[in-house]
Protein backbone atom coordinates (compact mmCIF):
# COMPACT_ATOMS: atom_id res chain seq x y z
CA UNK A 1 0.00 0.00 0.00
CA UNK A 2 1.13 3.42 -0.91
CA UNK A 3 2.12 5.73 2.02
CA UNK A 4 0.64 9.52 2.23
CA UNK A 5 2.58 12.02 3.75
CA UNK A 6 0.49 14.66 5.89
CA UNK A 7 1.02 17.73 8.25
CA UNK A 8 -1.04 18.58 11.42
CA UNK A 9 -0.64 22.05 12.57
CA UNK A 10 -2.42 22.69 16.04
CA UNK A 11 -2.68 25.84 18.63
CA UNK A 12 -2.69 24.68 22.09
CA UNK A 13 -3.89 26.94 25.01
CA UNK A 14 -1.54 29.99 26.27
CA UNK A 15 -2.32 29.32 29.96
CA UNK A 16 -0.78 25.94 29.92
CA UNK A 17 2.63 25.35 31.86
CA UNK A 18 5.67 24.38 29.68
CA UNK A 19 5.67 20.79 30.96
CA UNK A 20 2.30 20.52 30.22
CA UNK A 21 2.31 22.01 26.75
CA UNK A 22 4.98 19.69 25.62
CA UNK A 23 3.53 16.04 27.44
CA UNK A 24 0.23 16.92 25.12
CA UNK A 25 2.92 17.34 22.10
CA UNK A 26 4.27 14.03 22.90
CA UNK A 27 0.39 12.78 23.14
CA UNK A 28 -0.32 14.01 19.67
CA UNK A 29 3.04 12.63 18.65
CA UNK A 30 1.73 9.19 20.27
CA UNK A 31 -1.71 9.42 18.64
CA UNK A 32 0.17 8.99 15.51
CA UNK A 33 2.72 6.70 15.76
CA UNK A 34 0.06 4.40 17.71
CA UNK A 35 -2.15 4.40 14.49
CA UNK A 36 1.09 3.40 12.55
CA UNK A 37 2.26 6.47 11.18
CA UNK A 38 5.49 7.80 11.15
CA UNK A 39 6.93 10.79 12.61
CA UNK A 40 9.89 12.82 9.93
CA UNK A 41 9.34 15.86 11.30
CA UNK A 42 8.10 17.62 14.40
CA UNK A 43 8.10 21.59 15.46
CA UNK A 44 8.75 22.10 19.10
CA UNK A 45 5.84 23.67 20.57
CA UNK A 46 6.57 27.86 20.34
CA UNK A 47 4.34 30.76 22.21
CA UNK A 48 3.38 33.21 19.47
CA UNK A 49 1.19 36.03 19.31
CA UNK A 50 -2.26 35.11 17.10
CA UNK A 51 -2.80 37.30 14.08
CA UNK A 52 -6.57 37.11 15.41
CA UNK A 53 -8.36 35.73 18.69
CA UNK A 54 -9.21 32.32 19.03
CA UNK A 55 -11.54 30.98 21.37
CA UNK A 56 -10.82 34.58 23.19
CA UNK A 57 -7.00 33.78 23.51
CA UNK A 58 -4.13 36.23 21.62
CA UNK A 59 -1.39 33.96 22.54
CA UNK A 60 -1.34 30.27 21.66
CA UNK A 61 1.75 27.44 21.60
CA UNK A 62 1.92 26.61 17.85
CA UNK A 63 3.63 22.96 16.72
CA UNK A 64 3.18 20.49 14.23
CA UNK A 65 4.09 17.29 12.54
CA UNK A 66 5.00 15.72 9.22
CA UNK A 67 3.91 12.35 8.98
CA UNK A 68 3.13 9.45 6.48
CA UNK A 69 0.05 6.77 6.87
CA UNK A 70 -1.38 4.01 4.52
CA UNK A 71 -4.71 4.36 5.43
CA UNK A 72 -7.13 7.09 5.37
CA UNK A 73 -8.75 5.10 8.64
CA UNK A 74 -6.11 5.85 10.70
CA UNK A 75 -5.84 9.39 9.49
CA UNK A 76 -9.45 9.88 10.84
CA UNK A 77 -8.63 8.46 14.17
CA UNK A 78 -5.87 10.80 15.07
CA UNK A 79 -8.15 13.39 13.80
CA UNK A 80 -10.47 12.08 16.42
CA UNK A 81 -8.40 12.09 19.13
CA UNK A 82 -6.76 15.50 18.38
CA UNK A 83 -10.39 17.05 18.25
CA UNK A 84 -11.18 15.37 21.59
CA UNK A 85 -8.42 17.39 23.61
CA UNK A 86 -9.56 20.63 25.39
CA UNK A 87 -6.07 22.18 25.24
CA UNK A 88 -6.72 22.06 21.11
CA UNK A 89 -7.55 25.06 20.21
CA UNK A 90 -7.42 24.81 16.89
CA UNK A 91 -5.62 22.09 14.60
CA UNK A 92 -5.55 21.80 10.37
CA UNK A 93 -4.73 18.39 8.91
CA UNK A 94 -3.60 18.69 5.07
CA UNK A 95 -2.57 16.29 2.61
CA UNK A 96 2.07 17.03 1.89
CA UNK A 97 2.31 16.60 -2.04
CA UNK A 98 5.06 13.58 -2.04
CA UNK A 99 7.39 16.15 -4.33
CA UNK A 100 6.87 18.90 -2.16
CA UNK A 101 10.29 18.60 -0.42
CA UNK A 102 12.27 19.22 -4.43
CA UNK A 103 12.86 23.20 -5.09
CA UNK A 104 10.64 24.08 -8.13
CA UNK A 105 11.98 27.22 -9.82
CA UNK A 106 9.79 29.75 -9.77
CA UNK A 107 10.59 31.57 -12.77
CA UNK A 108 11.66 29.48 -16.26
CA UNK A 109 14.84 30.32 -16.93
CA UNK A 110 15.37 32.91 -19.86
CA UNK A 111 17.59 32.32 -22.54
CA UNK A 112 20.54 34.44 -23.94
CA UNK A 113 19.49 37.75 -25.99
CA UNK A 114 21.76 37.77 -29.07
CA UNK A 115 22.39 41.88 -29.98
CA UNK A 116 22.64 41.92 -34.04
CA UNK A 117 23.94 45.22 -34.51
CA UNK A 118 22.62 47.08 -37.78
CA UNK A 119 25.18 48.30 -40.04
CA UNK A 120 24.94 52.16 -39.91
CA UNK A 121 23.41 54.02 -42.96
CA UNK A 122 25.88 55.30 -45.62
CA UNK A 123 24.93 58.66 -46.30
CA UNK A 124 25.08 59.94 -49.81
CA UNK A 125 26.72 63.07 -51.04
CA UNK A 126 23.63 64.90 -51.52
CA UNK A 127 22.00 63.72 -48.43
CA UNK A 128 24.79 65.79 -46.72
CA UNK A 129 24.57 68.72 -48.59
CA UNK A 130 20.65 68.81 -47.38
CA UNK A 131 21.71 68.13 -44.17
CA UNK A 132 24.47 71.51 -44.18
CA UNK A 133 21.88 73.96 -45.59
CA UNK A 134 19.13 72.62 -43.14
CA UNK A 135 22.08 73.41 -40.28
CA UNK A 136 23.17 76.78 -41.55
CA UNK A 137 19.28 77.92 -42.13
CA UNK A 138 18.72 76.93 -38.30
CA UNK A 139 22.04 79.10 -37.34
CA UNK A 140 21.36 82.05 -39.52
CA UNK A 141 17.69 82.35 -37.16
CA UNK A 142 19.69 82.40 -34.55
Amino acid sequence: MVQTNYELAFHLNPDLEETQVKQIAQDIESYITSSSGVVSFKKEPEKIRLSYTVKHKRLAYFCYYHFSLESAEELSKIDEQVKVNKDVLRYMIIKIPADSGKAKPRFRPQKPRVMTEKPAEKQTPEQSKELDKELEGILENL
